[in-house]
């Protein structure tokens, strides 16, 4: 999540995910001269669909638009307004929470036995065995 958070933020947001359901957000916006940061907790613990809602809504309010990190099949969130300060609840009723993207159809599928012809071996662990130790 924070890897595309940064690159949804086009450098001016960085992302850094931590223990326990932690997101730390930092991000440059014209609201915020001096700067602006966010800490997202999830209080049940780490739990990435839970966290990526959440920072899909509050970054959209931002003009920060996040993608779905996988197929979320007719599920939606439902954010609370408190999520986010008063003057941006305009905006959150506009962020969609999910969206019909797939990321499965960006996907390059690659067979490794096609970049493999120069290997000396045909099977890359035949030499390892509890026999060697």
């Amino acid at each position: 999540l924070d890897s595309t958070c940064l690159k949804a933020g086009h450098g001016k947001l960085l992302a850094k995910e931590g223990a326990d359901g932690l997101l730390g957000l930092s991000i440059i916006h014209p609201d915020w001269p001096k700067g602006l940061g966010i800490v997202i907790k999830i209080a049940h613990g780490w739990n990435s669909q839970a966290t990526w809602y959440v920072a899909r809504a509050v970054l959209g309010v931002l003009g920060i638009h996040l993608r779905n990190p996988y197929p979320l099949h007719r599920q939606k969130a439902f954010i609370v307004p408190g999520i986010v300060p008063p003057q941006y609840l305009e905006e959150l009723e506009s962020v969609v929470t999910w969206d019909e993207w797939d990321p499965d159809r960006d996907r390059f599928t690659l067979d490794w036995k096609d970049y493999t012809a120069a290997m000396t071996r045909s099977d890359p662990f035949a030499n390892e065995s509890a026999e060697d130790s």
